[in-house]
């Protein structure tokens, strides 16, 4: 059994330019909009307890 690497033909590259990462990119919804609406104060705690950790 050979343990041998098989040679790579073509090498893509996963990087992408700054100016493609730049055009691809979405601005924020406005600060409202990302707002959970409707949560109690400890299910707010919990939120932010898990964003935190």
């Amino acid at each position: 059994m050979s343990n041998d690497p098989v040679p790579v033909e073509h090498v893509e590259h996963l990087e992408l330019p700054v100016e493609e990462l730049l055009r691809r990119g979405r601005p924020f919804p406005p600060r409202g909009e990302m707002v959970i609406d409707d949560l109690t104060p400890e299910e707010g705690e919990a939120f932010l307890e898990a964003v935190r950790s």
